[in-house]
């Protein structure tokens, strides 16, 4: 009888998918086919394939405007078009506000209110009151934290000269150092001390070796109803209730001791005092949740630009020379690693921009239609509700737009070539209004996207400064043991190595 029971339900569950799997073709959308409960992300459930190979796949198998999947028995749209893009990201960005992402205020109240999930009128306050603290003046006054982190991380170098490191090991420990600095106001010392408390925290707080927090973070995605279901967390609650403490202890003594740091916390505590709208109220808890998220995204998303950055010029000593020789020579003009200084690496922020070509830290981008939506070109009416994803690691990697895209061509960003790029090809951070605020960057980015930013951010500043320490005095060379092509991990969310990235550290004159 149990038997005939469990038929009956896996017959009723095929019932279901079939229908759900009919929508793309009622709307005479071409389609991947889907395979059984999974959809079009068969092989990335099963960790057999990184993410960024299947987005990949699906934006080079067809040549339409888009294409619909299914992710599991959600139908997805998959815009490949520039031209819709800016649609979807700018132009009629009222009806995608919202990112399709999981957010529940009464189970993680923390990633209710960042940024990142925020929603309609509770991102829309949320962003007029952060942009303002992500100026690039206020960024300058953080300078002299990032510098002290510089140092540590040149310091580490020098001890390890002539051996090998793994490299996303050791910028982690520099990302989570400066973030901790410039976020929290505390010293973690991670590059100095191999079982710091924060770093072990750093790690648990999103820790992508972690088949569980994979698959929270999976569903906040894709799988949403589980969310509520489950009432998961996006980042680990021990970790996220750590920080949060952290971050109201540093509050509390500041305020007694009214000590002045120019940090985030103080420009989030200010924004606090001097919020005066009565219809949202910058509380406590939204305060620490940017602090949180900050913190959380910041050190992984940096440390793997860092680390990727270094394994390109290490397999490209011709492009590590140049970049060199352009380092060693603004220092020299300054006398130190000024801010100035840092600004007039024109070629560093180009071998930076094609780290991020090549390496996107946002491999997709998703929104979700508020209500139905005609695309005037072809007819189709997107429905209130349905999901968009717009291929990132896709557009990086077309030809039509990137010539040789597997190549590392800093090249691409130069003088000459940025302004030939098409608009809404690159988006290493996103697009429109909701471009991520921490790690949106310079001129050369808002000239190639014409997004308004705020002048330099967080995020790249900070890469640059790792790099240009490192540089100066030190060559980063492959081994034995570094992996040729990279080989990605399936079962990171982000792009990670299968084996670390190895490279050995030699001190040049």
């Amino acid at each position: 009888m149990i038997f005939v029971y469990l038929c009956c339900f896996l017959l009723f569950l095929y019932y279901l998918y079939r229908k759900n799997y009919k929508y793309w073709e009622s709307k005479g959308v071409l389609t991947e086919k889907p395979f059984f409960i999974f959809g079009s992300f068969y092989d990335v459930a099963l960790r057999r394939k990184h993410l960024f190979h299947k987005v990949r796949e699906i934006y080079d198998k067809f040549s339409t405007p888009y294409v619909g999947i299914y992710i599991f028995n959600q139908p997805t749209l998959v815009i490949r078009s520039p031209e819709l893009l800016k649609k979807v990201l700018v132009k009629d960005f009222d009806k995608f506000i919202n990112r399709k992402v999981a957010a529940n205020e009464s189970v993680d109240p923390v990633f209710f209110h960042t940024l990142f999930s925020a929603k309609n009128d509770n991102w829309r306050n949320l962003r007029a009151k952060i942009s303002p603290v992500f100026t690039s003046g206020k960024i300058k006054l953080m300078f002299p934290l990032m510098k002290e982190c510089g140092t540590d991380l040149l310091n580490y170098f020098k001890k390890r000269s002539g051996g090998v490191i793994e490299a996303r090991n050791v910028t982690k420990k520099y990302a989570v150092d400066i973030i901790s600095s410039c976020a929290f106001g505390i010293n973690s010392y991670c590059l100095k001390d191999d079982n710091s408390e924060i770093m072990q925290i750093a790690t648990q707080l999103v820790d992508f070796k972690s088949f569980i927090r994979s698959i929270s973070i999976f569903c906040f995605f894709f799988m949403p109803k589980l969310v509520d279901i489950f009432r998961l967390t996006f980042a680990d609650k021990k970790a996220s209730e750590y920080l949060m403490n952290v971050f109201k202890t540093t509050i509390n003594e500041r305020r007694k001791k009214t000590i002045v740091r120019n940090d985030l916390i103080d420009m989030l505590h200010n924004l606090k005092e001097n919020s005066s709208s009565s219809d949202f109220t910058f509380d406590d808890v939204k305060m620490a949740a940017q602090a949180l998220s900050f913190f959380s995204a910041g050190n992984d998303t940096t440390s793997i630009t860092i680390t990727f950055a270094l394994y390109e010029l290490a397999l490209n000593t011709d492009i590590q020379n140049r970049l060199r020789e352009e380092i060693r020579k603004r220092y020299e003009a300054h006398g130190d690693f000024t801010y100035e200084a840092i600004q007039e690496m024109k070629y560093l922020e180009m071998v930076l921009c094609e780290t991020l070509r090549k390496y996107p830290l946002t491999i997709f981008l998703n929104r979700e239609a508020v209500s139905n939506y005609t695309l005037e070109e072809s007819g189709l009416t997107i429905d209130k509700g349905t999901s968009i994803m717009i291929p990132v690691a896709g557009l990086h990697f077309d030809e039509e737009y990137f010539p040789n895209p597997e190549k590392f061509d800093p090249e691409r960003f130069s003088d000459e070539n940025k302004s030939k790029i098409v608009p809404y090809t690159y988006m290493p951070f996103g697009d429109g209004p909701r471009i991520c605020i921490g790690m949106t960057f310079m001129s050369l980015y808002k000239s190639i996207t014409n997004v308004d930013v705020l002048g330099q951010r967080f995020a790249m500043l900070v890469s640059k400064v790792a790099l240009a320490y490192i540089l100066k005095d030190f060559a980063v060379e492959k081994t034995d043991s570094t992996t040729v092509p990279m080989q990605l991990d399936p079962g990171a969310i982000f792009l990670m190595n299968k084996n670390g990235v190895n490279l050995r550290v030699v001190e040049v004159k």
